[in-house]
């Protein structure tokens, strides 16, 4: 019986021993299957990049440059225009809160003066103004009157001033002080030496307000017609190139400059406005008791500031 058990034993023995090294063959030949198929790491997880242009193809229908883009349309024109300089934002005629019209005398350069008249009109020289506006009529009597009447204007003027029928002649008789003030009482300021002549003769250099024609009883009232003043406005065919009647003839005008002779030789070339005070005062225009020849639009006159005479007016500016 023991040794049943022991033959049995044995053989069990021998049948587990075979079947470890079955399990243990089976194992490894499943180890060895799996290093040589199972896929590798790299490859499933990291796989190769591809290259530049793999990633970043180059079309073939690309432009070889890089187009630039069309400038937007502009409303500036290439070329700058040329305007000729005239007043844009300024009205040409003006009426002032009394009444009074004036004309507009654009800003700009004008020769000033003559090499070839008076002396006291040498040299010849350019002069720039900024724009102003001037009386298109000499003060009247009937304005002067109105300023009196205000209180304002306490001497001055003929007693024509107090004559209805002569109300549009122009007013005499006032000195110069006098015409400050009722220049200053409307609004203006007489016009300075400069000021008066571009009024009067232009950019042209004309000898009388009209042109170079010569003076007749037509185009202004001087001492070849009667001795006698005429309305203001009387001569449209003498009117200056910018609308001012009788800048010839009919009274001489002050005008706000002292006098010097020599003042043109040394005066500035930009809005000048006359030399060192004195005692006279610069008068422009000619009268109706003066010859031709001083009617012109470059003949300088004076006159003490203090003196008012029958054949002296003015007329008023003002600053736009």
């Amino acid at each position: 019986m023991h040794s049943i058990h022991s033959n049995f034993r044995k053989k069990l023995l021998r049948h587990s021993l075979w079947i470890g090294v079955a399990v243990l063959v089976f194992a490894l030949s499943g180890c060895g299957a799996s290093e040589t198929n199972a896929p590798q790491p790299a490859e499933t997880i990291a796989p190769v990049a591809p290259s530049p242009t793999q990633i970043v193809p180059t079309p073939t229908n690309l432009p070889t440059e890089i187009p630039t883009a069309s400038p937007m349309p502009s409303t500036t024109p290439t070329t700058a225009p040329t305007f000729t300089p005239t007043a844009t934002t300024l009205p040409p005629v003006i009426e002032d809160e009394f009444g009074a019209s004036m004309v507009l005398v654009p800003a700009g350069e004008f020769v000033m003066g003559s090499d070839s008249n008076q002396e006291a009109a040498k040299p010849a020289h350019t002069v720039y103004l900024d724009s102003f506006y001037i009386d298109q009529f000499e003060v009247t009597n009937g304005d002067y009157q109105a300023c009196a009447e205000a209180g304002v204007c306490t001497t001055g003027g003929s007693f024509r001033i107090r004559r209805p029928e002569l109300a549009q002649n122009p007013v005499d008789f006032v000195n110069w002080y006098e015409a400050e003030k009722f220049c200053e009482w409307r609004g203006a300021r007489l016009p300075t030496e400069a000021e008066w002549e571009k009024a009067a003769r232009g950019t042209d250099e004309r000898l009388f307000p009209w042109g170079n024609d010569p003076i007749t009883c037509d185009r202004a009232q001087y001492s070849d017609c009667d001795w006698a003043l005429s309305p203001v406005g009387s001569y449209p065919s003498g009117v200056s190139p910018y609308g001012a009647y009788d800048m010839a003839g009919n009274v001489w005008e002050w005008v706000s400059d002292w006098y010097a002779q020599d003042y043109y030789s040394y005066s500035p070339a930009e809005n000048p406005t006359g030399p060192e005070p004195g005692v006279y005062k610069s008068t422009r225009g000619g009268g109706y008791l003066y010859d031709a020849r001083l009617q012109t639009t470059i003949w300088r006159n004076q006159a003490p500031a203090t003196h008012s005479y029958i054949y002296l007016g003015f007329r008023c500016a003002r600053t736009p």
